[in-house]
């Protein structure tokens, strides 16, 4: 279908394109974001998300030693750091087969993610669910929700080179911005994902967000039409007044393992449309 329509610590002149996965039952659970966080943690510090991204990007357990030699750290704070993990609810811990005399280290690993939606995500999942039965259009009252979103997010920080925010809707020509603030502009959007709960990476123009988790990933997988226009409504939004034309925003959902992917636009209309047609055309990798 073709449709108008985008860690914890920290969530163009294109086409607009949703390209929703029309067998749930072939994509592979391990293709598009992880969930969000849990309900009912504390919130963490950058230094303390950065030992759980390294937690959770290793295929096994982790001892203090094994984190103090990998980050530099001193092993008190190498500990300090996964015992509070555990405290929080992000990782557990497990004594290590004995060896000699002495206490077995402890290791420790990543908590698993719940087994299905909970708290706000299952609410999600459950509106979207009833958009898609019951709305004559539900890509668009979605994607109408994702501009709610955004109005309701803190407003963006100032804009740079002199480029100053206008109201939403109030869009200038996308030839007279200027590189430096289409590049403040899309980064502004990354910062606005990862508050609203989605881990974001972004290459060096933030041109291409990969968006690593995602807080409804449970109902985009269900109902991907309508979370994925949500998303979408959300970033138009966010970049309404900057001169940099909605329609051209591009959405990959689940494309690859453990990604969807955001096609941001440069300021370039032309080259930007055609590229992001190509890449949506090509869709998904394949499982």
């Amino acid at each position: 279908m073709t449709a108008r329509i985008c860690g914890e610590w920290r969530f163009c002149d294109y086409i607009t394109t949703l390209n929703p996965v029309e067998n749930k039952s072939l994509v592979p659970t391990s293709y598009g974001p992880r969930p969000g966080g849990r309900d009912a943690v504390a919130p963490i510090s950058k230094a303390r998300a950065a030992v759980l991204a390294r937690l959770r990007a290793i295929d096994g357990t982790l001892s203090v030693e094994q984190l103090a030699l990998q980050t530099g750290q001193h092993a008190n704070t190498a500990r300090e750091h996964l015992e509070a993990l555990v405290e929080d609810g992000y990782a557990t811990k497990a004594a290590a087969p004995k060896e000699g005399r002495g206490r077995p280290a402890w290791l420790y690993r990543p908590a698993p993610a719940p087994a299905g939606p909970v708290g706000y995500a299952a609410l999600a999942a459950a509106l979207a669910q009833h958009l898609a039965t019951h709305s004559e259009n539900p890509t668009a009252e979605g994607e109408a929700a994702g501009r709610a979103w955004a109005r309701a997010m803190p407003p963006a920080s100032p804009r740079i080179n002199g480029d100053e925010p206008k109201a939403s809707g109030a869009k200038r020509d996308g030839a007279k911005l200027s590189a430096a603030g289409a590049k403040a502009t899309r980064s502004r959007v990354a910062t606005a994902l990862e508050q609203a709960g989605f881990g974001v990476q972004k290459n060096r123009d933030a041109t291409e967000l990969t968006l690593t988790v995602c807080p409804i990933v449970e109902a985009a997988r269900e109902n991907p039409d309508v979370v994925c226009a949500v998303h979408l409504g959300l970033v138009k939004e966010l970049m309404a007044g900057s001169g940099l034309p909605e329609e051209n925003v591009a959405l990959l959902p689940f494309a690859g393992p453990g990604i969807c992917t955001l096609h941001m636009p440069s300021i370039a209309p032309a080259k930007d449309a055609a590229a992001n047609a190509a890449k949506i055309e090509a869709g998904p990798a394949a499982p």
